[in-house]
């Protein structure tokens, strides 16, 4: 590297923007990401996602580190910098009126989930649904159902309700077949609690996601660069959903997929392509990043 080089801070979204349909992650962001590594830059995730459901193949990329739970947790490599939670107190009070709504949740720690007592059941619902339709589709083809990786939204690993400890969670997470029982619930919660709507795709229904104020990825990513000594405007910030908008106003550079929404690409300073068209690569070449 020469004097003049400029290291740069790159932070993914994981759903949407590096990984598709929860299963695929294209070939091109990995060497993407690879080479930027290799020319010096530092690249780490940015996501909603726990650390339970960033295992195997994401991981195996190779990151300096990661935003994760929303912005609870921020890590540089195996060191937890930043561990915002929501509290004890908190917690309980969720699971109340949460439950006094009839909305599902689950609650993440640093790397486990704990779901309410009917939410495994419709994720479940979904898993069946989403299998018949896969046999469905690969049958009308012509093809064997095994030809293809089967993924639904449904398919989470939750860990045991007894082992869950309250002071540990820092994010929640709310879904609801209903979505005026979601709607009523984050009223009754507005001011009290952050929250990001419509982050899960569900086939039906409405979700969200509950931090403690002032918990987001963007806050995270800044409390990483003061750590790291890198000024915020030699951060990118590349996502695809309403829960990256703070990411993109702390990164001196905010990039949305070809394929977030109009009002999402509204926020950002520049547009790459989808991510099934090189959109991560795209955005990597045209800001020197390889």
């Amino acid at each position: 590297m020469t004097s003049s080089f400029r290291r740069r801070a790159v932070f993914l979204d994981v759903d949407g923007t590096l990984m598709q349909d929860g299963r695929y992650i294209p070939p091109s962001a990995i060497t993407a990401i690879q080479a930027a590594r290799a020319a010096g830059h530092l690249v780490f995730l940015s996501t909603g996602r726990g650390m339970k459901e960033l295992e195997g193949p994401i991981l195996d990329i190779g990151f300096d580190g990661a935003v994760t739970n929303g912005g609870g947790f921020g890590s540089i490599g195996d060191d937890v910098i930043v561990a915002e939670l929501l509290g004890h107190d908190s917690v309980r009070h969720l699971e109340e009126r949460l439950d006094a709504h009839g909305v599902h949740w689950y609650f993440q720690t640093y790397d486990r989930m704990f779901a309410s007592a009917e939410l495994p059941a419709l994720m479940q619902r979904y898993v069946d649904r989403d299998r018949r339709a896969h046999e469905d589709r690969m049958r009308a083809t012509g093809r064997d159902v095994d030809d293809e990786e089967f993924f639904s939204v449904g398919m989470k690993t939750f860990d045991t309700s007894h082992e869950f400890v309250p002071a540990e969670a820092a994010k929640a997470v709310i879904l609801s077949e209903d979505p005026a029982a979601v709607a009523a619930a984050v009223a009754e919660l507005d001011g009290a609690f952050a929250v990001v709507g419509g982050t899960i795709p569900l086939p039906v229904g409405s979700s969200g996601e509950i931090s403690a104020v002032g918990v987001n990825k963007g806050a995270t990513i800044l409390r990483l660069l003061a750590h790291l000594g890198i000024d915020p405007a030699d951060a990118i910030g590349i996502g695809d959903n309403w829960n990256d908008a703070e990411m993109f106003e702390v990164c001196g550079v905010s990039i949305a997929m070809g394929n977030a929404a109009p009002g999402v690409q509204a926020l950002a300073d520049q547009v790459t392509s989808a991510i099934d068209d090189d959109g991560i690569r795209n955005a990597f070449v045209r800001n020197g990043l390889i």
